[in-house]
């Protein structure tokens, strides 16, 4: 009888647990907080645009490591369910005629938003005040998907919230997108193809549904 009650016991635990490590939690982009920036150079001046709207949301196991103060595992036991969206006449210089050459660039009309799904997702180790990984996810932009490798800092800034930054580098080609070359007075203007992305993406856990 005592055997019996004790393998009862050890699959209701076993079962709890299979529980506990299934759950999923879900953050969600805020209002405020985020940013993203493209740098590039130019044959006259460097430029930068930003933004700070980014969309989406991430899925997070209940086990995923957050806590800098210890040893992040060598693997993710489940890899995060990750996309963000940012409209692309959000990106702006703060000059009204460069925005327009680059949304035009970037076929706006018709592509409306630049789109990134996570893929794979590695622990590196501890970072400033959270923990760092490397990243491979697919990036979407004018209509073109490329694969995309960059590292991550993942931050809890308060109880409910955590912010992932990261900086990453790519061509606009890579997307089908020229290089804008507007025409002034004494010529045109050649732009860079190499530009550089700086993002901080705020997110905050989602409410719990209350009981009815």
């Amino acid at each position: 009888m005592k055997s019996t009650r004790l393998l009862l016991n050890i699959a209701a635990a076993v079962v709890f647990a299979a529980t506990l490590q299934a759950e999923t939690i879900t953050y969600q982009a805020v209002p405020r907080g985020s940013m993203m920036k493209i740098n590039g150079t130019s044959t006259i001046h460097d430029w930068e645009v930003e933004t700070q709207v980014i969309g989406g949301k991430m899925e997070l196991d209940s086990n995923f490591p957050l806590d800098p103060t210890q040893e992040p595992p060598k693997d993710l036991q489940v890899t995060p369910k990750v996309d963000v969206s940012i409209p692309v006449r959000q990106l702006k210089s703060g000059k009204s005629m460069m925005d327009t050459v680059m949304h035009n660039a970037m076929n706006a009309e018709t592509n409306a938003f630049i789109k990134y799904t996570l893929v794979e997702m590695k622990p590196l180790g501890k970072a400033d005040k959270g923990l760092k990984f490397a990243t491979k996810g697919v990036i979407t932009c004018n209509g073109v998907t490329q694969t995309n490798a960059f590292d991550v800092i993942m931050e809890k800034v308060e109880a409910n919230r955590i912010k992932v930054s990261g900086t990453t580098k790519c061509k606009m080609t890579d997307f089908k997108i020229d290089p804008p070359a507007p025409k002034i007075a004494l010529g045109a203007i050649k732009t860079s193809d190499d530009v550089k992305l700086t993002f901080e993406w705020v997110t905050q856990q989602k409410a719990a549904p209350k009981a009815q």
